[in-house]
């Protein structure tokens, strides 16, 4: 028989505001939402109701029970990233998820294990109150019943016998509607109990179509295939800003906690972040998105704020913020052992960094690793992004080098040069000055003749008492480029 479990995070709206205020979690809150003209309390927490603050109230209302209540709007990106949150953690007991509503994740449970109480406060109850999530769960053996579990576990609640279970549970529990719930209690019919107790094609028969589904549930549902969703690749934190920012000291305090909150939810499924990922979004103009590569994944917050500060530091907007965005891939720790003659870079986070401060001060263009071009200009390269990935040691060797030896001379040394039957015979240079005895060449070199930047030159070997060199003649310059060791 498969059995469900449900993950139910009441006042859902609420949790995922305070997960960013979390002075606020001991005092009194409370949700306000706009109806029409209007706003009203939706959701409050149980210093609020304490104080007898309910749904439906008016803010003036609710302030005349409470005068230390405080107000908040629900922001749609925090529960966005409130249900990632309560999707992933789902995800380390079964693959098979259903995003039921906002704040209720249904699972179908594997059929091999049988999972305890302690599994679920282990797995699931305590890694989300860690990460500011209050949740309820419920087991049972329909999706239905695993909810009203949910709906009154304390914090966990595995039902076993379904009669006894829902026998005592008030009618109210099965939402009703108002109609149907007024005639049951002037049937004297307050609990789910008594209900069933009531031949079912007489209430059926005088309450409608619903009572049907309404009986159903009451009698403990029946299985039904799950919507089935699989959770973002990413670990996402995100917010819709209510004030425009400007300036770069709250962005750096949001995005810090953004980190934070990522790096714990990391922390809890015992991954590591090997990318990040940064959106802003402006009151004007398309929203800006950078990708950054982590040298060495980790779930070190100080050094990924690092990367973001060095980053924002140099960027300039051309509008304000109104939304933001911060995700991470996870990945799994690296676990590499270099050979006894190898090494990697002693800190690729600081290395990371000081090429990100390059970056900011040069230009990307001019920071990198020199590659040759297949060219046959000497020297001939271009500069590509460094990645840690390409400097790996366990390259091949490369092939043994052939012929005599050459110290190149950078840059190349002016020369005078007196020519005997337009050969080099005497050399004037600060590297050295004498009779040219010996000489090899001329080669004469010309690439890209279809650029405008074109060029040709003129080599020669020459020999003279001080030693072999390399003499260059382009256009109508003459210069030793090295001398042969």
């Amino acid at each position: 028989m498969k059995n469900y479990a449900v993950l139910f995070a009441p006042e859902f709206r609420l949790q995922a505001t305070l997960r960013y205020f979390p002075a606020l979690a001991e005092k009194a809150v409370a949700l306000l939402k706009v109806e029409g003209s209007k706003s009203r309390i939706s959701e409050r927490n149980a210093s609020a109701r304490a104080h007898q603050v309910h749904r439906g109230m008016t803010p003036t209302q609710a302030l005349a029970r409470c005068a230390d209540l405080h107000l908040l709007q629900g922001n749609p990106g925090h529960e966005r990233s409130a249900q990632d949150i309560l999707l992933q953690t789902a995800e380390t007991l079964s693959p098979f998820l259903e995003a039921t509503a906002p704040g209720i994740i249904t699972v179908e449970l594997p059929g091999e294990r049988v999972l305890t109480e302690a599994d679920f406060l282990a797995r699931w109850e305590r890694p989300l109150r860690l990460l500011g999530l209050e949740v309820q769960i419920g087991v049972a053996t329909t999706p239905d019943l695993a909810l009203l579990a949910a709906r009154f576990a304390d914090p966990v609640k595995i039902v076993t016998d379904t009669t006894a279970f829902l026998a005592p549970l008030p009618v109210e529990a099965l939402q009703p509607s108002d109609e149907i719930l007024t005639v049951l209690d002037s049937w004297g019919i307050r609990t789910i109990g008594s209900l069933v107790a009531l031949p079912m094609a007489q209430v059926c028969e005088r309450l409608g179509w619903e009572a049907v589904g309404l009986w159903e549930q009451a009698t403990g549902g029946r299985p039904r295939p799950l919507k089935l969703i699989k959770p973002q690749e990413f670990f996402v934190e995100q917010a819709d800003l209510e004030h425009p920012v400007e300036m770069l000291e709250p962005l750096l305090f949001l995005l810090r906690r953004f980190l934070e909150q990522i790096m714990a939810r990391l922390g809890n499924v015992y991954l590591v972040a090997g990318k990040l990922r940064l959106i802003l979004r402006f009151e004007q103009g398309e929203p800006y998105q950078r990708i950054f590569i982590i040298p060495q994944p980790t779930r070190d917050v100080d050094l990924l704020f690092r990367m973001l500060h060095t980053h924002l530091e140099n960027f300039t907007a051309a509008a304000a913020i109104i939304g933001l965005e911060l995700a991470a891939k996870p990945v799994r720790p690296n676990a590499e052992q270099f050979g006894l003659l190898e090494k990697g870079v002693r800190d690729p986070h600081q290395f990371a960094e000081t090429l990100a401060r390059l970056h900011a001060l040069l230009g990307a263009d001019r920071v990198g690793a020199p590659v040759l071009e297949a060219s046959r200009h000497p020297d001939a390269f271009q500069l590509r992004p460094y990645e840690m990935e390409a400097a790996s040691p366990l390259e091949p060797e490369p092939e043994p080098l052939l012929g005599i030896p050459r110290l190149q001379f950078r840059p190349p040394v002016p020369a005078q040069i007196i020519l005997h039957d337009k050969r080099p015979a005497f050399l004037y240079s600060a590297h050295g000055t004498g009779p040219i005895k010996e000489t090899r060449g001329p080669w004469l070199l010309e690439g890209n003749w279809w650029e405008s930047r074109h060029w040709s030159r003129e080599e020669w070997d020459v020999a003279t008492d001080e030693g072999i060199y390399r003499l260059v003649h382009v256009g109508e310059g003459w210069f030793l480029e090295g001398i042969y060791t």
